[in-house]
């Protein structure tokens, strides 16, 4: 994992630290965990539905419907997993006129803005999960809240995310630093 790990002066300069980075590793372990559960659990069934319907020449019907269900929570897996590593595509141009200062002001207010956004957008998914609930998979029975609900759960994730990259960005020393994705750790 490549979660942001700061400095031993920025560890100091904040109570927080331990509880952001336990909360960033935390969040990046879940979103891996989900992403690749995900994407097995895709793979198996509908592998599954691809050996019966050879075998048999009939379908087991269930397997077609798990994408519906689980490709939403590896989406946002993946997003959640993103961010958490710096990895979104970012537009820099201003950065390198505004100094330090001014990219610590700019990041914040980025980070202010993002964490509101998709806490409201969570919330507001609520609603949106309430009117799903009576959709049902015919053959499952699963009702197709449980892939909406991969849209909330990512939300929260990533208003999370904002909120520790924001404590990151109060105390480094250099705040383009935090969450920039580093080439190196990668190998």
């Amino acid at each position: 994992m490549t979660a942001y790990i700061p400095d031993k002066e920025t560890a100091q300069a904040s109570f927080l630290a331990p509880v952001v980075t336990w909360v960033d590793r935390a969040i990046e372990a879940a979103s891996a965990v989900v992403a690749i559960a995900a994407l097995v659990a895709m793979f198996i069934s509908l592998m599954a539905e691809v050996v019966v319907r050879y075998l048999t020449n009939q379908g087991m019907g269930w397997p077609t419907e798990m994408p519906n269900i689980l490709f939403p929570w590896l989406v946002m897996g993946g997003v959640v997993l993103a961010a958490q590593r710096g990895q979104h595509i970012a537009v820099t141009a201003i950065q390198g006129v505004i100094g330090r200062v001014g990219n610590r002001v700019l990041l914040i207010a980025h980070q202010i803005l993002i964490a509101g956004t998709f806490f409201y957008l969570a919330w507001v998914g609520l609603d949106v999960i309430e009117i799903t609930g009576s959709e049902i998979y015919p053959v499952t029975g699963l009702s197709a809240k449980w892939a909406y609900l991969a849209m909330i759960v990512g939300f929260v994730g990533l208003g999370l995310t904002a909120l520790t990259t924001l404590v990151h960005l109060l105390h480094a020393v250099d705040p383009l630093s935090v969450r920039a994705h580093r080439i190196e750790e990668d190998v």
